[in-house]
């Protein structure tokens, strides 16, 4: 039996010394005890402050998700975020994972929910659930959209990609000269209209062929409109290339040298996505006046959480990738760090696309290779329903 219990039980604690043993023993006795005790509030305490950061990461991601829903332009913050690769969310979800795995392992499926929710929505994964069936008589358009940066690239390999993806109709932008070679060669036997920047070439014959304007304030700005005969019905195809963001971006790099810079780089910024929307704006005034067929394809420089694409929804188009497409379909940022980061050669943006109205269903649609252009092609297989 322990000295102290002897020391409590069977004598009085009068003398000093049995005192001193007995505090020493309760001590010694006592000092797991009170380890265990200190550990379990700290281990109490990481649980709750893991929580805590778990519960501000999810807020911030359902904030994302909020201004995605009804447009990230209407903050710049929100727009900015819109052009950052998505994938950086990733991190501290899978960071918060492995802490909360280690001290707080009841509250696992907040961080694990939240790293599949930035893998889905927030990146904007897509997946079909529903694919429009095989129908004999159906009339089928492969159409295929690319920003060929006038062929600073490989035009081989940009012929080399329509040869292997066999479009009907092919839109270019950025493709200005670009027929006065190899290319124009190609597309010597198609039917094909050009006019500045864009270049529309068809397999289907081009009854009609017209410039319009989507100018912003202070500069002049335009597209490419045609109508294809295809069967009995005619087609409307527009060939779009949206105001870039590159400026509007650059304006936030003098303020790492000077941070009272940030106000005029916002504002320039905000300059900047309000261009988009105007131009949009007018694009989405042509399509709701049109009767028939619409397919609108080019680089809008606009992702799909962005009030632009909102606008052209509303105006009626859907996007094909969003439709039919099978995981992300990014089409930019895949030699946006060449220079600093040679083997990092990712895109991270989906702001190539290809929407249409209501008549076409499409059944599948990709982001084409990488070896032709900054901006990877997009190839959509559309339906056109009976009209």
């Amino acid at each position: 039996m322990p000295t102290f219990f002897y020391g409590l039980f069977a004598k009085p604690i009068y003398d000093i010394k049995w005192m001193a043993i007995f505090i020493a023993q309760v001590a010694f006795f006592t000092q797991p005890i009170c380890y265990v005790n200190m550990a379990t509030k700290s281990h109490q305490h990481a649980a709750v402050s893991l929580f805590s950061v778990n519960f501000f990461y999810g807020a911030i991601l359902a904030a994302i998700t909020v201004l995605n829903w009804f447009g990230a332009d209407r903050w710049w913050l929100g727009a900015l975020n819109l052009y950052l690769p998505q994938s950086m969310w990733l991190i501290p979800g899978i960071l918060l994972t492995c802490f909360t795995l280690k001290f707080a392992r009841r509250w696992i499926w907040l961080p694990v929910l939240c790293v599949f929710w930035v893998a889905g929505p927030i990146m904007g994964f897509c997946w079909p659930l529903h694919l429009p069936p095989d129908r004999p008589g159906s009339m089928y358009i492969r159409v295929m959209t690319c920003n060929a940066k006038n062929g600073k690239r490989d035009i081989t390999a940009l012929i080399n990609d329509i040869l292997c993806y066999e479009p009907n109709v092919v839109l270019l932008q950025d493709a200005e000269h670009i027929l006065n070679g190899p290319l124009g060669s190609f597309f010597r036997e198609w039917n094909v209209r050009s006019f500045g920047q864009y270049v529309l070439a068809s397999k289907f014959p081009i009854s009609e062929s017209q410039i319009r304007s989507i100018s912003i304030p202070g500069e002049n700005y335009s597209l490419l409109r045609c109508e294809l005969r295809m069967g009995g019905a005619v087609i409307t195809v527009y060939n779009v290339h949206l105001e870039t963001p590159r400026e509007g971006l650059n304006a936030f790099r003098p303020v790492k040298r000077q941070p009272s810079y940030l106000p005029q780089a916002v504002q320039m910024f905000e300059n900047n996505v309000e261009a988009r929307l105007i131009q949009a704006r007018t694009l989405s005034e042509y399509i709701s006046k049109e009767q028939g067929p619409v397919i609108v394809a080019g680089d809008l420089n606009s992702p799909d959480a962005s009030l632009a694409c909102a606008m052209l929804r509303n105006a009626g188009l859907h996007d094909a990738f969003a439709e039919s497409g099978k995981g992300y379909g990014y089409t930019y940022g895949h030699f946006l760090l060449e220079h600093r980061l040679p083997w990092m050669h990712f895109p991270w943006m989906r702001i190539d696309h290809i929407m249409t109205s209501s008549h076409f269903q499409s059944r599948r649609c990709w982001a084409g290779t990488e070896k032709a252009s900054e901006h990877r092609p997009v190839i959509a297989d559309l339906i056109l329903k009976r009209i």
